[in-house]
């Protein structure tokens, strides 16, 4: 009899030991270690859980191409040398003698960090309800009030922004509306000075506590105290646009021109600049106001801006000393 193809078995239904091998690998890379993969501190040197994506059961690749063999495939969202990846995180290269396959797949999204959210987290999308849309960076409070951090060109549209005026989760650009998506109001933000240098681009919306939580989409539960930027420093962020992303801190002072569109271009002074540790951008547009932590999951900056290769932010120490605020954990 002749020996059935890979696609002819997978068919035809996985065997007894296929479907054996992928729900111990499913449960000890996936269903087992959700918290884990939620709250796993970024910015390291390695990979852990989650980077991996999904198990399933195909023919295995080598080289480029199809082997006729079936195999358990994990899907990662990035492929890394051996020692970069976290020891409890590695494949094997067998399970209950069926063979591994790792296939790079990215990250995979329904429709990235751009839905609606209750109570919404930090790294989410969110704006004032004439822009486009940014991110929660954090919950803060000032005084009594539990208020969303993110820009001022977010949450207060380049200085046009009034207190009071609504905030809405998803942004408008993601199909938030008022007053069904509002979930906070414009309390108060540092001009954008087009004539001086400034030092933060920020602004507080007073929130309705039941509506936000202080967790964060991707990284969890942050920590305090706040530390202050440092050159080389491993970091992460959740944004709305690309979502969980790590980086090294390659300058912490620097001077640099922003530009606002039709509103003209702002000078920053003792800026955070992040570079990301592969191939893929630290950050893109939508990902304003994110919270840019250390390994530690501790406050480092609030991203503000950047370019295709660099990502901008304000020490955040100068953004709670600007605003008159505290990080809720």
């Amino acid at each position: 009899m002749p020996k059935k193809t890979a696609r002819k078995l997978i068919s035809d239904g996985p065997s007894r030991n296929l479907r054996t091998a992928h729900k111990q690998l499913e449960h000890i890379l996936i269903l087992d270690v959700v918290q884990e993969a939620l709250s796993a501190a970024s910015g390291t040197k390695t990979y852990g859980f989650e980077n991996i994506k999904g198990v399933g059961i195909s023919e295995k690749i080598v080289n480029g191409w199809l082997t006729s063999d079936p195999c358990i495939t994990v899907y990662v969202a990035a492929k890394a040398p051996l020692g970069e990846i976290q020891e409890e995180a590695r494949v094997p290269e067998k399970v209950g003698g069926v063979s591994t396959d790792v296939v790079e797949i990215g990250e995979i999204d329904a429709f990235p960090f751009k839905g609606r959210y209750r109570p919404a987290p930090g790294g989410v999308s969110v704006g004032h309800f004439k822009i486009t849309a940014g991110t929660i960076g954090c919950l803060v409070k000032k005084s009594d009030l539990v208020c969303v951090l993110s820009n001022n060109h977010v949450l207060a549209d380049v200085n046009q922004g009034k207190p009071g005026d609504a905030i809405v989760q998803p942004g408008p650009f993601d199909g938030g509306h008022v007053p069904a998506d509002q979930i906070a109001k414009l309390t108060s933000f540092i001009p954008i000075d087009f004539t001086k240098p400034n030092t933060v681009d920020c602004a507080i919306a007073e929130a309705q506590p039941k509506l936000v939580e202080p967790l964060n989409k991707a990284l969890g539960k942050l920590k305090l105290p706040i530390v202050p930027a440092q050159l080389n420093m491993l970091v992460s962020k959740c944004g709305r646009t690309t979502q969980l992303t790590r980086g090294r801190i390659s300058d912490t002072n620097a001077t640099v021109r922003v530009g606002y569109g039709t509103a003209g271009t702002a000078v920053f002074q003792k800026q955070v600049i992040v570079q990301s540790l592969n191939a893929n951008p630290f950050s893109q547009g939508g990902d304003s106001g994110s919270l840019i932590v250390n390994e530690a999951n501790q406050p480092v900056a609030l991203l503000f801006a950047g370019s295709t290769s660099h990502t901008i932010a304000n020490p955040i120490q100068a953004v709670l000393a600007a605003l008159g605020i505290t990080i809720i954990v």
